[in-house]
């Protein structure tokens, strides 16, 4: 006699146990379920499906003729119209609804984000172009097409005095050898600090980008200072460190003065610069900032290693 059965858990969480026996030479077949028969069948001796209720689910038990013997199954009929598959289509219909809704709200979510993300992204931009360089009608569309069409050259910055008033004006050449020139203010008085961090003297110069149909939309770069450029910002930092320390040897002061440029960027070379500045009078670089170089763990090692015997 086969006897096969299975456990089946309800919505409710309770355990139902259903199980077949059929017999082998008479094909009688018996289902019961939690202990109870719930069908008797006689000479069963082809494939059958038997139906029953396990609380409000419809439930099937399907005995497959097989070329020897036969195989047995069960499961829950969840297609046919009965009032829980009824309520099961309604739950189901509502949970897609509220998937959608969700889905909906999510991309929604999403579109926004990446929307945001877009302009933070522009304004960021935009905010770095102003800390760091200086531009010419240079619109955000302009911006597009200089990425595209855009040629490098360099510009030279000279301070003018007029009058009372100091100005700085700048000027180019384009390939066609048109020149193209601008002007800003600046504080009449004091050191003239650029974007990048740098004091400003005569004839500094830095790449400038431009439109060649449109030379008078460009941007000067102060973040790529030319060559010449650096090589003024380096005996800046040179000197300022003999000043700072006169008991050191030229030699030494050259070192760390290279060391500061090849290791830490030449951007650090305007901590040089203005050490001997106070934090209020130079909030990026000053005597703190200084001391920050200097006596990290890696440079200073350096220094020791390299510096020692100049």
């Amino acid at each position: 006699m086969a006897q096969v059965g299975w456990v089946y858990l309800d919505d409710f969480g309770n355990r139902n146990r259903i199980g077949v026996y059929h017999g082998d030479r008479t094909g009688h077949l018996l289902i019961h379920c939690n202990l109870r028969v719930i069908q008797v069948d006689f000479s069963v001796k082809e494939s059958r499906t038997y139906s029953f209720f396990v609380e409000d689910e419809l439930c099937e038990v399907s005995i497959v003729k097989e070329k020897e013997g036969f195989s047995y199954d069960f499961q829950v009929n969840k297609k046919v119209d009965t009032p829980r598959n009824r309520l099961r289509r309604t739950e189901e219909r509502r949970n897609r609804k509220h998937i959608a809704l969700f889905l909906g709200g999510l991309v929604l979510l999403l579109t926004v984000a990446v929307i945001g993300f877009q302009r933070y992204g522009r304004m960021q931009r935009q905010k770095y172009l102003g800390a760091t360089s200086l531009t010419s009608r240079l619109t955000p569309e302009y911006e597009q097409r200089m990425a595209g069409e855009g040629k490098k050259t360099e510009a030279t910055l000279l301070i003018v005095e007029q009058g009372l008033q100091r100005r700085i004006y700048y000027g180019f050449l384009t390939e066609k050898n048109k020149q193209v020139s601008g002007l800003f203010s600046v504080p009449d008085t004091g050191i003239i600090i650029l974007p990048n961090g740098f004091p400003l003297e005569d004839r500094d110069a830095f790449e400038v980008k431009y439109l060649p149909s449109e030379p008078e939309i460009h941007r000067v770069d102060f973040s790529q200072p030319t060559n010449q450029t650096l090589a003024a910002y380096l005996q800046r930092a040179l000197e300022a460190e003999q000043r700072a320390h006169p008991e050191a040897s030229p030699g030494r002061s050259l070192c760390i003065t290279k060391l500061a440029m090849e290791q830490k960027g030449w951007q650090r070379l305007a901590d040089l610069i203005f050490q001997q500045y106070p934090p209020d009078k130079n909030l990026d670089h000053n005597r703190d900032s200084y001391f920050r170089l200097v006596r990290e763990t890696e440079f200073a090692q350096s220094v020791a290693r390299e510096c020692w015997d100049k």
